[in-house]
């Protein structure tokens, strides 16, 4: 949307046949080859003692999508193309035509460039493959994206997905109240004590589908269920009816809210490309490990591209020392969207303004002090520190109620949550509207 590049998307077929093996690979004969053979005079061969040698990757083998990839950037680099080295499956070719890059995921690809230099690549591409091409980028990996170029907006969802629920799950949720929010204010899912009754093994195994489905959606479109589905993954193994109930709330207000999508409205202030990151935590905020949770969002020119509610590995000793650690979880991500960029031309304004609620978190970060209260903090955490010093990162106090990372750290208040989701998320507008 920034450069209004054409775009395009396309399905290999029968990928992993096209992979060159670099091993010696035999299989046994066939189902129906010793037939063959006969029919045309190749010979008599007795399948319990001959097998055949593989000369191609074959769908089964679990070197399969190595040696497909490989030969797919093998082709993608005689066409000038090279793979970036933050990302092995982005593609970059950068000449007088302009830019134009792909992405590959398995067997499905989406290039963006001049429509002309797509439909070359394309043609170039189909002389080597069997190529489908699909049309312009409007379904790839199981997101759907509604384009309004009347207010220059692009919202991502997941129909498929969403159907699916409503087909497993909506009878159980149809008859439950309206939800509001995906989960109660303060819910934290408790792992189940030593004799306390749990729900059978058929319960599980629906348990665990709707957390799965659940996750994929916080993965591409649904930020705001991420802390809900957080809590939930914790006892995929033990879950008692309680817990159940509290997946099906999540459902019912995803169902609610089918027709909300992930609001991406990029602009550009002063002509820059701007990335800006907020994070949080809550202190011990598993109560059954008094582990703390960590949650942020990262913005690139105010459109969400990358969230995250994780709980640590490790207990820490105040809440200094837990904003601390969810700062070098966000500078991590990034780094990693800073270099991607860079790969692709784009160069990101730095400092990278970091938003935190602590002011003893941001202290730590700014100034290379230890004392008996920080000294014992793991030494991974202080990186961020070099990319402070470097000018790269920059971090900064937002006051807790402006901290959209705050529904990523734990369940809150209806007002609290509907603000902070209204920023990235809302009902999808298509041009007709």
């Amino acid at each position: 949307m920034l450069h209004d590049l054409d775009t395009a998307q396309f399905d290999v077929e029968t990928a992993f046949l096209y992979g060159d093996l670099d091993e010696e690979i035999y299989m046994e004969m066939p189902a129906g080859y010793e037939k063959y053979l006969k029919e045309n005079g190749k010979g008599d061969f007795d399948p319990k003692i001959w097998c055949v040698a593989l000369h191609k990757s074959i769908y089964g083998l679990v070197q399969a999508a190595r040696q497909w990839w490989k030969k797919f950037k093998e082709a993608l680099e005689k066409q000038g193309f090279k793979p970036s080295a933050a990302d092995p499956c982005l593609f970059i070719r950068k000449g007088p035509d302009g830019l134009i890059f792909i992405l590959i995921y398995v067997d499905d690809g989406a290039i963006f460039g001049n429509k002309r230099i797509i439909d070359q690549v394309l043609a170039d591409l189909g002389t080597q493959f069997s190529i489908k091409i699909l049309g312009t980028v409007i379904d790839y990996v199981g997101c759907h994206l509604v384009v309004n170029k009347k207010h220059d907006t692009m919202y991502a969802v997941q129909p498929k997905l969403i159907r699916e629920l409503k087909k497993k799950f909506g009878p159980q949720v149809k008859t439950r109240r309206e939800a509001g929010l995906p989960a109660a204010p303060k819910f934290v899912a408790m792992r189940p004590v030593e004799g306390e009754p749990t729900i059978d093994e058929a319960e599980q195994s629906a348990y665990r589908t709707g957390v799965g489905m659940l996750l994929y959606l916080v993965k591409h479109s649904r930020p705001d269920i991420s802390n809900a589905v957080r809590e939930l993954t914790k006892v995929l193994g033990t879950a008692t009816m309680g817990h159940y109930k509290a997946m099906l709330r999540t459902i019912k207000y995803v169902l609610e809210t089918e027709d909300w999508g992930l609001r991406i409205k990029p602009n550009r202030q002063n002509g820059l490309f701007t990335l800006k990151g907020l994070c949080d935590s809550d202190h011990c905020g598993d109560r059954d490990t008094r582990i703390s949770v960590y949650g942020y969002i990262l913005t690139f020119c105010n459109a969400p591209i990358a969230w995250k509610s994780k709980s640590g590995t490790a207990v820490t000793l105040s809440s200094t020392e837990s904003e601390y650690v969810a700062i070098s979880e966000l500078a991590k991500v990034i780094l990693f969207v800073k270099q991607v960029l860079e790969s692709i031309g784009i160069e990101v304004q730095v400092p990278i303004i970091v938003g935190v609620d602590n002011v003893g978190a941001i202290y730590l970060a700014n100034n290379y002090t230890t004392s008996q209260r920080t000294k014992h903090i793991d030494i991974r955490h202080h990186f961020v520190r070099q990319y402070i010093e470097d000018g790269i990162i920059k971090i900064v106090f937002v006051r807790g109620e402006d901290n959209d990372a705050d529904i990523f750290t734990k369940n809150t208040s209806s007002q609290i949550f509907v603000r902070h989701r209204n920023k990235h998320m809302g009902p999808i507008v298509g041009n007709g509207d």
